[in-house]
């Protein structure tokens, strides 16, 4: 059995929110995918699909029990990405980019809704 695409769906009460953090901040391409669903491509074969709450299969809650995981590339500068979003007033969870060992650079901040969203870098980029 071989899989060719992966979608991680998350619930919110307030798409322009999402649009402006993951379309807007985070440069992601948008796709409608329905009146009440927006596709956020990462990269082929992986999208963050945002459902308005009260439709599709779950609801929004208070309680975000995921990280949403954005692989940086090469190359790209992850301080300023980090900067970008505290400036936008994003609420930080890291208090800025850790250098870590296994991970590489990283940090930790929050979508909108409350979603946490992890940035990571490899060791080895710039």
């Amino acid at each position: 059995m071989s899989f060719d695409r992966a979608y991680t769906f998350i619930y919110y009460r307030d798409m322009g929110a999402a649009r402006g953090f993951y379309g807007g901040l985070l440069g992601l391409e948008e796709e409608a995918e329905s009146s009440w669903t927006t596709l956020y491509h990462v990269r082929p074969g992986y999208t963050i699909g945002v459902v308005q709450d009260g439709k599709g299969h779950l609801r929004a809650t208070e309680d975000k029990p995921v990280i949403l995981c954005l692989g940086l590339r090469d190359g790209e500068d992850i301080w300023a990405l980090y900067r970008r979003l505290r400036d936008a007033g994003v609420k930080m969870r890291t208090s800025e980019v850790e250098l870590r060992r296994v991970e590489g650079r990283v940090f930790f901040c929050e979508d909108p809704e409350g979603y946490v969203v992890e940035i990571v870098q490899r060791p080895q980029a710039r």
